[in-house]
């Protein structure tokens, strides 16, 4: 079983930004920071966190187990549970998340209280001073 944990830190909105992703397995642990180029609102933001840790999966060969998928962003969950998004700029994220959610076995995406997801939180603020 795989626990990603996803943020996205945003200075302005829009502004600079950075991903943080909180991998855990049962037997390691990788945190990774990715700093985000251009502009981004907290929601895209968000958005291309999801897509980030999924594809970090996929090319790490980790696609074949169960995996949860844990963002704070009831936006995100909402939208990939319904495959729907309001925010027309944001569909072409939702459709990225949806096409690499496709080629894992099983992927359960879940929100969390931020106050669950103070990993990927820090590593996101972590890559956002990258950017700064």
């Amino acid at each position: 079983m795989i626990r990603l944990y996803t943020d996205a830190a945003v200075n302005g909105n829009p502004g600079s930004a950075g991903a943080g992703l909180l991998i855990v397995t049962e037997t390691e642990q990788k945190q990774i920071k990715i700093p985000l180029t251009g502009q981004w609102n907290n929601h895209h933001a968000e958005f291309k966190a999801v897509a980030l840790g999924l594809s970090w999966l996929i090319d790490n060969n980790y696609q074949d187990e169960m995996t949860f998928c844990y963002t704070d962003s009831q936006i995100v969950k909402h939208s990939i549970e319904k495959e729907y998004v309001k925010d027309q700029d944001a569909k072409p994220y939702l459709n990225e998340i949806l096409q690499l959610m496709n080629q894992f076995s099983i992927v359960l995406v879940e929100w969390i209280p931020e106050a669950q997801n103070k990993g990927a939180d820090n590593l996101a603020r972590q890559a956002l001073q990258q950017v700064l």
